[in-house]
């Protein structure tokens, strides 16, 4: 693993805190990252691992603690959306000239990797989100930072220029704090694994594979530890238990506390499946293609394509960044816009009892503006209806007032899903008048299927 001989960090985070609400995402962090250092960040959605990276590249300010960045520290940050206006030219090179960054080494390579094909005078508004992705890369490894800070870097590019991204920053050498969900990537290029969550960071040696390996022995240590703690309170009741009667009502609290941590286990987290569609029969064609031509920006997306999707299929989409994927689901969901200088020819055919919900790139279909609860439901009036398992009452609390625009980017995706997932009350409990109804079957049981 690279270490700094001298010793010194890069960035030291002492005491941090990080707070929005009630909810404590960092409480009392203190680590660092030294030269050369390769960090996976991994955490639960929501968990704080944003929050650390935003905070590590001076993007954000903590509640309470000290941020303190070496001399002569350049810290690169990537964040999670790519909002960025201008040319591509503009925003990778800025004002260097053409034969400055042609003689430049490391400038053609990144070029040529991330940007092949793509014109550097193309604004990048118009360019699909894995083009603005590697946009936002080069302008980032062209820069000749000292430490780089990532978040989500491998978001929406395809599998070439992950390749690529995981062996450039092996040979690079400077220091790199990536947050991912890729495993591949995070075994590809971490040294070092941070775990976000509780409000604590947790420091694992070696990649992914090897952080998976520790986590289970650090579980199966505390379920011993536990189980541990159980016997020695079942000992201390059993003692207790067996005291002489004239003593018993001196170790009476000691005895309804033993009984409480031995009975008062927590529940099971109750999980929600979908199970299937209630919706009206589909026929032999949900959504086609018919000769389909798609042109933007002179290039021909689609050819001539002929296809359709069949009730029950499950196809997935691959291809190159800019190759047309995100053009082809809004071709299918009649949602790509006529300006942009798009050119569609061909028909496209769509079930008579057919309805699509699509969760795009951007998350365009939710206003920023809306809580969470009101963005579920205004999401739940435009998608099919479905029908859950019956399922109690208890379940994960979520701060349903909270503005969904302040979620994190991942949390934000479930929301379409939770709209999604509607529940009945189950037979006997206030409120549910038809579950009291069905109840008046036969020997008192609950009559009548889902």
């Amino acid at each position: 693993m690279s270490r700094n001989p001298g010793g010194a960090n890069l960035v030291n985070l002492e005491n941090v805190s990080k707070a929005y609400g009630p909810l404590v995402l960092l409480g009392g962090v203190s680590l660092g990252v030294a030269a050369g250092e390769r960090i996976g960040v991994v955490g639960r959605n929501g968990g704080g691992k944003t929050t650390l990276v935003s905070i590590l590249a001076a993007a954000a300010q903590p509640d309470s603690g000290r941020v303190t960045h070496g001399r002569d520290v350049r810290v690169g940050y990537l964040p999670q959306h790519d909002g960025a206006d201008g040319t591509v030219r503009a925003l990778v090179l800025g004002t260097r000239p053409d034969h400055d960054w042609a003689g430049d080494p490391r400038a053609r390579e990144v070029i040529s990797a991330l940007l092949p094909g793509v014109a550097m005078d193309a604004p990048a508004g118009q360019l699909s989100g894995g083009e603005r992705r590697r946009v936002a890369l080069a302008r980032l490894l062209i820069a000749d930072p000292t430490m780089l800070v990532l978040d989500e870097p491998t978001n929406h590019l395809d599998i070439e220029a992950i390749d690529w991204l995981a062996g450039h920053l092996r040979e690079r050498g400077i220091a790199v704090v990536a947050v991912t969900h890729d495993r591949w990537f995070l075994d590809a290029v971490c040294e070092q694994i941070w775990e976000v969550a509780g409000g604590q960071v947790c420091k694992y040696d070696g990649g992914y594979s090897a952080y998976v390996l520790a986590r289970a022995e650090r579980d199966r240590l505390a379920a011993a530890a536990q189980r541990r703690r159980q016997n020695l309170l079942r000992k201390e009741l059993a003692w207790l238990r067996r005291g002489p009667p004239a003593r018993t009502s001196k170790p009476k609290f000691r005895v309804e506390a033993a009984n409480d941590l031995i009975a008062n286990e927590p529940p099971p987290r109750d999980t929600v499946q979908l199970t299937r569609l209630a919706a009206a029969r589909l026929g032999a064609t949900v959504v086609g293609l018919s000769d389909a031509v798609v042109r933007a920006g002179g290039r021909t997306l689609l050819d001539h394509v002929t296809w359709e999707l069949g009730p029950g299929e499950r196809v997935g989409i691959l291809g190159a960044n800019g190759s047309g994927k995100t053009t082809l689901l809004r071709l299918l969901d009649q949602t790509l816009p006529d300006s942009e200088g798009i050119q569609v020819e061909g028909r496209v055919t769509r079930g008579k009892t057919a309805r699509i919900g699509h969760l795009s790139q951007e998350l365009a279909e939710l206003r920023p503006s809306l809580r969470v609860i009101e963005a579920a439901e205004e999401v739940r009036h435009h998608q099919p209806r479905q029908v859950l398992p019956r399922t109690s009452h208890r379940s994960r609390a979520r701060p349903a007032r909270r503005r969904h625009a302040g979620l994190p980017r991942r949390r934000r995706r479930r929301i379409p899903g939770d709209a999604q997932a509607t529940r009945r009350p189950p037979c006997g409990t206030a409120g549910a008048g038809a579950g009291r109804r069905r109840s008046r079957g036969r020997g008192g049981a609950c009559q009548g299927g889902p």
